[in-house]
């Protein structure tokens, strides 16, 4: 307790009030670092007992609260990320990058959801908690998020599905997706998959282990995205992209990429940091997307 302390203090007594915004927030709303002492007790209290080992390396406040009713917003060094509502009861919480929430963690505060995750999402963990006062929204690491109510029981998926928009299974998939899926992504299962039809139909496929990959009518993938960080593989690429890539940002992981008649357009991550370049049909580099 006491490090934590120590950690805040020094926290806030080398930096000043800022303003910002985030993007759940009206943008006329403040935020304001804060110490250990301007946190309420339930708060302390929380962070003490179900994060024990855990310090706290920043605090804020915002002078009006979001839509689940955050006040207060803490970051700890164990990859987490709290937020608090004026009375000091949590409301939102979220790892970084995509990793699991301590199991611990969702025993003691939704039990009931953390027993229908496992059982129907046995390939997939939670990364996301938002809590309010009708219920719950769960995000797994495939990015699928889950409704529950305020008695942690199963309402329904949080799909946003337009009208033209509909859910369909793995055998309706074109057979060169199946195929795709197959050859690069076999380690992995299908948690969800969005049929959206238009002047072409589309495919949104989501994953178990964080890819959700969009494919065309005919089942040629045109986009894929990591939710969890991990790299797409190599072998899609064209090798003088691949190459440019190892050889520029060989620190950096490659975790989307969209495909169109221009050539492919990718996103590379390192930490909170990203860059997005821009390649043509053979993977030569053409610049940085700002």
């Amino acid at each position: 307790m006491k490090k934590k302390l120590i950690a805040l203090v020094l926290f806030g007594a080398l930096t000043i009030g800022v303003t910002a915004c985030s993007s759940d927030d009206n943008t006329s709303t403040k935020v304001e670092h804060v110490t250990l002492d301007q946190l309420p007790g339930n708060t302390k209290k929380f962070i003490e007992t179900t994060f024990p080992n855990a310090v706290i390396v920043q605090a804020t406040k915002k002078s009006t609260p979001n839509y689940y009713g955050t006040f207060y917003q803490l970051t700890l060094d164990n990859n987490i990320s709290i937020d608090f509502d004026k009375s000091g009861n949590w409301t939102e919480i979220e790892t970084r990058n995509n990793t699991a929430l301590p199991e611990a963690f969702l025993a003691q505060e939704v039990p009931l959801i953390l027993a229908y995750v496992n059982a129907n999402y046995p390939d997939s963990f939670l990364v996301e908690l938002d809590k309010n006062a009708r219920g719950f929204e769960a995000t797994l690491n495939s990015g699928l998020e889950l409704i529950f109510n305020a008695k942690q029981e199963f309402v329904g998926l949080d799909l946003d599905l337009d009208r033209d928009e509909e859910l369909i299974n793995e055998d309706q998939l074109p057979s060169a997706a199946k195929r795709f899926l197959t050859e690069h992504f076999s380690q992995a299962s299908i948690v969800l998959i969005k049929k959206e039809v238009g002047r072409q139909t589309t495919y949104d496929v989501y994953l178990s282990n964080g890819f959700n990959i969009e494919f065309d009518q005919q089942g040629a993938w045109t986009e894929i995205e990591s939710k969890q960080d991990n790299e797409i593989p190599s072998v899609l690429l064209p090798p003088a992209l691949i190459t440019y890539v190892q050889q520029h940002y060989s620190d950096y992981k490659l975790v989307g990429v969209e495909k169109n008649r221009q050539g492919f357009d990718v996103e590379l991550k390192k930490g909170r940091q990203e860059v997005e370049l821009l390649f043509d049909q053979e993977g030569n580099f053409l610049r940085i997307d700002r």
